[in-house]
């Protein structure tokens, strides 16, 4: 395997072999080595110094159910930390197919100008895109068609350009719809300032990935299709995507609500995974994979009321900080404005949470979709105050003069309350990406302050190496031994390797010690106020509840480590 180096000062590239240590590490954990070894954590995230990674898993090119989730990670001009954002569709598969496990960007252009890296079995060209300036992601996809009629397309919308704090890098689902997102952190803005408009992946051609154990990958793949199958929660995800537990979650008080608050949004059931069921069969809509190879099938496909697609991915985050964080409840509202953030290439929490703290400033009404859209606009046009908006939720708080800051460590708060999702609580407290639901999420036993310290920290070491492998955790079955049975089994069949779980989990551990060591050294560690006292001090219906775990055992997490 290789590692892609692009250099936009030079505008040269070249290969080198991936380090024979590194075999099964990808995503996150491969991202974080790179940043460690290669970055001064103090640099200037949008400068020549800083780099951007984008990453497959090891198990990619396989076209193992669920295993082609792809990295981008960078310093975050958001955080001012390492940052690491996944997404799905098909591009990891076929770079694993063209032997590439990470694309490695750095330097700057010498001038303001923007390129395009294309990438076939032919070898890899850096080609002029000043013509796509400006140009958001769905237009930018059709318009590179020439250059791989079926290649993914990592892409950047105008907030990437403008180097705003809250955009997203963009990915084609298996259908070529720009609608897959790394979205925290604002790496976008990373990939703006390296002067790069797109990635084109073309694998036309390109053979098929080599197997140490053809057999045993057919047995393994058979056998979890059935695992899949009898799985209550996954069947629940395949039915209705991540939109299943809004209901659920919204009676929690867990699902943020005009601006994480206590006040319910009227109507918010229409949002929720049976209601989105029933308008998606009435309308053509459905649910399907966003990779080739996935049997789960969470992505839920929504048309307009004349059965025309309006996205490939409305998700729950989504649906949360844009719906009923600005106390809106209409599907079709809610669909057009993640549209446009895919579009934009914005972060859809980071923006729903810097508008549900522009309303409680008197900048839009709650509940108001005109009013909504207004602000929207005023992003798109890239006015002052839409750069306010685009820069993230703690920006916009600083220029209303808002001292109730939905954030931790400088990024918006998910919509899983910490007040009510304790271990979330802890994650957003502790992670070295600040408050990001994929770190570390878990719903057990979740108001209850005991014991979610240790919660926190193994959710946290899982998804290190989750991340790391390219998995998706959406596809984990209710019995967490049959997944790492499902790891370990195709690590030995692709590439020979004896793996024990405990080794499994290591690298999970590695990828937060290197995280952690490169923001003990950055401004992170430094630059953040006290996490928002909110919170702590104002209980949140309908169970009154508090983030109230022990700050000092909050604050020991580390130690496990």
């Amino acid at each position: 395997m290789k590692i892609l180096r692009v250099d936009m000062s030079s505008l040269e590239t070249r290969f080198e072999d991936l380090p024979e240590e590194l075999t099964v590490v990808g995503g996150r954990g491969l991202s974080a080595r790179i940043l460690n070894k290669e970055v001064p954590p103090t640099t200037d995230p949008l400068g020549p110094e800083a780099k951007l990674v984008i990453a497959g898993g090891p198990l990619a090119g396989t076209l193992a159910p669920s295993c082609g989730r792809i990295s981008v990670g960078g310093k975050s001009p958001l955080t001012m930390g390492i940052k690491e954002a996944n997404a799905g569709g098909p591009t990891a598969q076929k770079l694993d197919r063209l032997g590439i496990r990470a694309i490695v960007v750095e330097g700057s252009p010498k001038v303001d100008k923007l390129h395009l890296l294309l990438i076939n079995k032919d070898g890899v060209t850096l080609q002029d895109a000043d013509k796509y300036k400006g140009m958001k992601t769905y237009a930018l996809v059709e318009a590179v068609k020439p250059l791989g009629e079926n290649a993914a397309v990592i892409s950047i919308g105008p907030a990437g350009e403008r180097r705003w704090k809250g955009a997203s890098v963009a990915f084609t689902d298996k259908d070529g719809h720009a609608s897959r997102h790394a979205g925290r952190g604002g790496l976008g803005a990373l990939m703006g300032a390296k002067g790069l408009k797109a990635i084109v992946v073309d694998d036309k051609g390109a053979p098929a990935v080599s197997m140490a154990d053809k057999d045993a990958h057919r047995e393994i793949l058979t056998n979890w299709t059935k695992v899949v199958k009898e799985d209550p929660q996954l069947q629940g995800f395949s039915r209705h995507g991540t939109p299943a537990g809004i209901v659920a979650l919204r009676g929690l008080g867990s699902m943020p609500s005009k601006n994480y608050s206590s006040e319910d949004t009227p109507g918010f059931e229409k949002l929720g995974g049976e209601a989105l069921e029933k308008l998606g069969q009435e309308r053509g809509g459905r649910m399907d994979a966003c990779m080739p190879g996935c049997i789960v099938k969470c992505s839920v496909i929504f048309h307009d009321a004349n059965g025309k697609h309006v996205t490939s991915a409305f998700e729950y985050e989504t649906i949360a900080l844009l719906g009923t964080n600005l106390g809106i409840s209409d599907p079709d509202e809610v669909a057009k404005m993640d549209r446009f953030c895919d579009e934009m290439g914005l972060d859809t929490i980071e923006l729903g949470s810097a508008m549900g703290v522009a309303a409680s400033a008197g900048k839009m009404e709650m509940e108001n979709v005109a009013s909504a859209w207004a602000l929207l606009d005023e992003v798109e046009k890239g006015t002052e105050f839409g750069e306010i908006l685009g820069n993230g939720v703690v920006a916009t708080s600083k220029a209303l003069g808002v001292s109730r800051v939905p954030a931790f460590k400088g990024q918006a708060i998910p919509a899983h309350d910490g007040r009510v999702c304790k271990p979330c609580g802890v994650t957003y407290a502790t992670s070295p990406m600040g408050a990001d639901h994929t770190a570390g999420l878990s719903y057990e036993d979740p108001m209850n302050k005991e014991g979610q310290v240790d919660k926190s920290f193994n959710m946290q070491v899982v998804m290190g190496m989750v991340d790391s492998l390219g998995y998706c955790l959406l596809a984990s079955p209710s019995d967490h031994g049959a997944a790492t049975g499902f790891f370990l089994g195709l690590l030995k069949a692709r590439y020979g390797l004896e793996m024990t779980a405990e080794e499994l989990l290591e690298i999970g551990k590695q990828t937060l010690r290197d995280e952690l060591k490169f923001n003990e050294a950055a401004e992170f560690s430094t630059i953040h106020g006290p996490d928002p006292e909110f919170v702590r001090n104002e209980p949140l219906a309908p169970t009154g509840s508090v983030f109230d775990v022990d700050p000092g055992e909050v604050a020991s997490i580390w130690e496990r480590l």
